[in-house]
This record gives C-alpha cells, sequence and structure tokens, in this order.
C-alpha cells in the first residue's frame, strides 16, 4: 500500500472513529435525557392512576357497594390508558392483553417490548390485596432515536466520503515532493549526477530537498574526483609505458646491431655509449617511482634540517648548474634532510634544463616568522599558464622532445609535489613563457619545543 494510501486509511479510520464515538455518545445522552423525563411523568401518571382508583374503591366501599371484580374492572377501564389488576396472584382484568404477561412486584418498573411497541410499566400495591400495573406508550421515543441514529450514520458516511476525497488530494499534494525525491533518487542511481530536487515547501519537505541536493553534490563530485583519479591512472599508466618503451627501443636496437653486425670500434662504442645512456634514464626512472610511490606509504618524521648544510650537497649534486644561493645566516627548518635535498635537486636540474647553457639558477630563503620559504629561480623558457595546472602530474612534460633529450623523465616536480605535501605544504609556481620560473615551497621553522 502506498503511503497516500495509508494516510488516507489511517486519517478516514481516526475521523470514523472519532466521529462515530462522539455522534453515539451525543445520541444516547440526548436519548437518556428524554426517557429520565418520560421516566418522571410516567411515574405521576402512575401514582395518580393509583390515588384515583384507591379513591374510587373507598368511595365504593363506604356506599356500601359491593367492590367485585365487575366493578373493578369498570374502574380500571374508565381511566382509559394500558392497564391491569391484580388480587393476589389472580388478575383481575387486564386492558392490555401483554400485561397479562407481567405479575410485577410492588413499586416495580420496567420496560417492555412487544411487537411494535415499547412500554414502560409500573406497579404499585392497593388496599384489600390489589396490585395495579399501567403501562405507558413509549414508542415513539425509541422510533425516534433510531431515526435519529439512522440519520446520523447517513450523515457519518457523507462525511467520510468527504473526508476521504479531501484527505486523497491532500496526501496526493503531500506526498508529491516525495515523488520527486523519489524520481531523483531514481535518475541519481541510473547516471544523471546533475538531478536536483530544489524543492521549495517551506517545511521539512524542504529541509529533507536541500540535504538531499546535497548529498547528490557529493556524490557528484566525488564521483568527478574518481573519475579524474581514473583518468589520471590511465594517463600514467600511458606515459609510463611510452617512457618504458623508448628507452627499450634504443637499447635492443643497439644491442642488435652488436649482436648480429660486424661493426667497427667507433660504431661499438657509439651503441655502447647510446645504451649505457638508456640503461642510466631507466636507473634514473626506476628510483624516482620508488621515491614516488615510498612518500604514500608511511607518515614523515620531521627534524630539525639546517639549510646551510644542504648547499654543499647540493653543488655537489647538481655539478651542472650555475647556482647562486642567498640564504640567511643559519636557518634552521623541520623537515627531512634527504628528501628536502632530493626536492631542492629537481628543482635545480629543471631550471638548469629550462635555461641557456651557463644560465645562472638562484636559490634563495626568506623566513616571517615561523615559516620558512626557499625559492628556485631561472631565467629559462617560462612555462604557458595553461601548462600550470598539470605540470605536477607524473610523466608529464611541456616540450617531451627536449626534456627527454636532456635526460629528463616527467617525474622530478611530481616528485617534488610529494615532498612538499608530505612536508606539510605545495609547491608554489610563477612562470611567464621566455622570461622564466620561479618554484617555492614553504617550510615550518624548527622550534626547540619540537624536540
Amino acid at each position: 500500500m502506498r503511503y497516500a494510501q495509508k494516510m488516507v486509511c489511517l486519517l478516514v479510520l481516526v475521523l470514523a472513529a472519532s466521529f462515530g464515538i462522539g455522534g453515539c455518545v451525543l445520541l444516547y445522552s440526548d436519548f437518556a435525557v428524554q426517557r429520565s423525563r418520560a421516566a418522571v411523568s410516567d411515574a405521576a401518571a402512575h401514582a395518580q392512576a393509583c390515588t384515583l382508583l384507591q379513591t374510587e374503591i373507598i368511595d365504593l366501599q363506604r356506599r356500601g357497594v359491593s367492590v367485585g371484580d365487575a366493578a373493578l374492572t369498570a374502574r380500571v377501564e374508565a381511566q382509559q390508558r394500558p392497564a391491569a389488576l391484580w388480587r393476589g396472584d389472580t388478575l383481575v382484568c387486564a386492558t392490555l392483553p401483554g400485561l397479562a404477561d407481567f405479575p410485577l412486584e410492588n413499586a416495580a418498573a420496567v420496560t417492555v417490548r412487544t411487537e411494535g411497541a415499547v412500554y414502560t410499566v409500573y406497579a404499585s400495591d392497593l388496599q384489600g390485596g390489589l396490585r395495579l400495573i399501567t403501562a405507558y406508550d413509549r414508542t415513539e421515543l425509541y422510533r425516534g432515536r433510531r431515526a435519529a441514529l439512522t440519520r446520523f450514520l447517513a450523515l457519518e458516511v457523507v462525511v467520510l466520503g468527504a473526508a476521504a476525497l479531501v484527505t486523497a488530494l491532500l496526501a496526493a499534494r503531500l506526498t508529491r515532493p516525495l515523488a520527486v525525491l523519489t524520481e531523483a533518487g531514481a535518475q541519481i542511481a541510473a547516471g544523471d549526477y546533475a538531478r536536483r530536487t530544489a524543492l521549495h515547501t517551506g517545511d521539512e519537505i524542504e529541509t529533507l530537498s536541500r540535504s538531499f541536493d546535497a548529498m547528490a553534490d557529493a556524490v557528484q563530485e566525488k564521483i568527478a574526483d574518481l573519475q579524474a583519479d581514473v583518468q589520471r591512472r590511465e594517463d600514467f599508466v600511458g606515459a609510463f609505458t611510452h617512457e618504458l618503451k623508448t628507452p627499450m627501443t634504443s637499447i635492443i636496437g643497439y644491442a642488435d646491431i652488436l649482436a648480429t653486425m660486424q661493426t667497427d670500434p667507433a660504431e661499438q662504442r657509439e651503441a655502447a655509449a647510446a645504451i649505457a645512456h638508456e640503461g642510466r634514464r631507466l636507473e634514473a626512472l626506476s628510483h624516482k617511482l620508488l621515491a614516488l610511490l615510498g612518500l604514500s606509504e608511511e607518515p614523515l618524521t620531521l627534524t630539525a634540517v639546517p639549510l646551510d648544510s644542504l648547499w654543499p650537497r647540493l653543488r655537489a649534486a647538481c655539478p651542472a648548474a650555475v647556482l647562486q644561493t642567498r640564504p640567511p645566516p643559519a636557518p634552521i627548518v623541520a623537515g627531512d634532510a634527504e628528501l628536502l635535498l632530493d626536492l631542492l635537486c629537481n628543482l635545480v636540474q629543471n631550471a638548469v634544463r629550462a635555461a641557456a647553457p651557463g644560465s645562472p639558477v638562484a636559490l634563495y630563503c626568506s623566513q616571517s616568522g615561523d615559516a620558512v620559504t626557499l625559492t628556485v629561480a631561472d631565467t629559462g623558457c617560462g612555462i604557458p599558464p595553461e601548462e600550470l595546472p598539470r605540470i605536477t602530474e607524473p610523466f608529464y612534460m611541456v616540450d617531451k622532445s627536449r626534456t627527454r633529450r636532456q635526460g629528463g623523465s616527467g617525474l622530478g616536480l611530481a616528485l617534488c609535489q610529494r615532498i612538499a605535501a608530505a612536508h606539510g605544504s605545495a609547491l608554489q609556481i610563477e612562470s611567464e613563457p621566455g622570461k622564466g620560473t620561479r618554484v617555492s615551497v614553504t617550510l615550518p621553522a624548527w622550534r626547540e619545543v619540537q624536540s
């Protein structure tokens, strides 16, 4: 059964019960009042009939007239009301046939139903062992109650029918937003993640609609993130496959030449050098991949790292770079020395590849409160603005031919981004085509309380 149908049935049932009980209580209470009034009137009339009959009997006795059954019968019939007279257990007369079957006790009052009629019957003892029974027709009183009950039931049927119709219309209107929510849920489940309800009812349904739409926004955002993640994985696999294929092709080609052809020593040296170069590329690629994956495995433990201790190591790791350093006196940051050295090496090597041979690469840092910012700047070719959002993706290269020719793998900035994230920071890249690039990372300054 649908919710609207349940609502209609429940409301009609409650209305029927309350209306029926209330109406019956009202009808029967009114009937009880009328019957009570009639009982008072009937009791008074019965007392009057007893007094009149007793007075007539006394009068006959005083005049010396025999008070026999005939005389008593005449007196009872003269009262012109349904009555019966008993002498002991013997019936003297009865003006209503049914009364002969009710030899009531003294002061008894009962309601008697005969075919098509209802009587209230009273009994009282008189002098001389007589007992007078009188009956009062109350058929109209009970018939009026029955008619009122019939009218009430007819009215209740009409009212309940109208109430059921109005309730059905209201239930349909009230549950229409639920139908919208149900339809929206089904469409979202079918893949229409942009579906929204946007209900404006001014009540709890509107609150539910806003919550539903907020949930749908979160689902759509999550789906978009998952799709983007899947796309990034596919791009990563494709780029990784291509990066493996290029050096492997060179290695296999030169190895085939050495294995199948007679070459002079110069050609052999050239082939061996090419194989060694591509092998080193594969080795560097594997090292960077391992470093990139290793950063996601466990949290980083930060220690005190004096930056001035990194500059000599950085110069030794990047001998081809004309490095200009302008650090303040002995700044100390919280980090991992080896990872920070790797980050700086990758940034410096990228700067060397982007600039003309012999161009200087600037490395400097600035401190503001508890934050130390390291910046690597070059005067190279720069990066187009539309490429900036993607340059930290693994294997993404702005100029693929130049990067591969210079021994790059497209993993340097991705690794730098991971190292920065491990230190609670992120790369900040500013670049202008033809004028150079600035890459900065902000690290927390070391405080003694950290130790």
